[in-house]
């Protein structure tokens, strides 16, 4: 069995490649969905919360997945991959309008430009990210022509779940810890379920469409590592995101720095100091890794992700 090491890559290029692939797969499937959207002021907001930047990890991951178990996939089976991959990264860009509202995180900055809200308005801000939640998953039913009928009914039951029983609790988990006190677990329930559970998502999806046409087995117990391999990743991201909040500053975040102290709101360094909240990241990651040993194939890319996770400045 091959090491996850055994080759050498630039992580960075390679997120580059990935994100330049969703950025212009994203401009496509907006261009085509612009036929069924009469108000343009709905298109503006969606158009302006998806298209404006983003590092598009979590796609990234879904299509990095793929090409680990489907490396000699066609291009049709890739392409039905790829809009998986944006639809994820719709989700996650609705939850951000979300997150952002004042009723929520009160945020007036997203990826160094003003958020939704403070463009398009509080209430079409809330309506945009209903339609973009539904929108990933219209894509889906419509846009991959390779997997067949009950794949396709696989993939959006995954991200339905890490929404429904991921983001939305783990959003209203974030909020009640907000001028209280909270524990590890407590903080660690919130990350795994806000932060991981799409990010595991988004690694499942790229195996179970990989399966399509991969010619190394992908059995029940390597989904299991590829899951606790996702959910150790995710909560690292999320880590480092509360690290980042503290050490970091609004230009290079593109989100408003120091607003989790300002809102009293607890995370990993405020409850366990920024040292071993570092730690923690770097454990999870380890932790991650080791699950990587076990998924029978090379899978350099998805290893040297995770040590970019931990490594990232913004």
């Amino acid at each position: 069995m091959q090491t996850t090491t055994e080759l050498n890559i630039d992580i960075e290029e390679y997120l580059k490649k990935q994100k330049k692939l969703i950025d212009s797969k994203l401009n496509f499937l907006l261009d085509k969905a612009k036929k069924n959207i009469d108000l343009k002021e709905l298109y503006d907001a969606i158009s302006y919360s998806l298209l404006n930047g983003g590092k598009r990890i979590r796609g990234a991951l879904c299509l990095a997945t793929f090409e680990t178990y489907a490396k000699n996939a066609d291009k049709e089976l890739f392409e039905d991959c790829l809009t998986t991959a944006c639809s994820i990264e719709i989700i996650h860009a609705m939850s951000l309008i979300h997150d952002d509202l004042p009723s929520m995180d009160n945020d007036d900055i997203r990826r160094g430009k003003p958020s939704c809200h403070k463009v398009f308005g509080e209430a079409n801000a809330i309506l945009t990210g209903d339609g973009m939640l539904t929108l990933a998953f219209q894509l889906i039913i419509e846009n991959t022509n390779k997997i067949n009928d009950k794949e396709k009914l696989e993939v959006i039951n995954i991200l339905a779940k890490a929404f429904t029983f991921g983001l939305v609790p783990g959003q209203m988990l974030d909020l009640e810890t907000v001028n209280k006190s909270a524990d590890l677990n407590t903080i660690d329930r919130i990350a795994k379920l806000k932060t991981a559970e799409l990010i595991k998502a988004a690694v499942i999806c790229g195996a179970l469409i990989a399966k399509k046409n991969s010619t190394i087995p992908i059995p029940d117990s390597i989904l299991k590592s590829l899951d606790i391999f996702g959910i150790n990743i995710g909560k690292a991201f999320q880590v480092i995101d509360d690290i980042l909040d503290v050490i970091s500053d609004t230009k290079t975040l593109g989100k408003t720095s120091g607003k989790d102290r300002k809102r009293n709101k607890p995370t990993y360094p405020s409850v366990i100091g920024l040292e071993a909240a570092k730690k923690t990241a770097e454990d999870l990651i380890e932790n991650a890794k080791f699950e990587l040993h076990k998924a029978n194939t090379d899978t350099c890319v998805l290893s040297s992700i995770a040590d970019f996770i931990i490594k990232r400045i913004y």
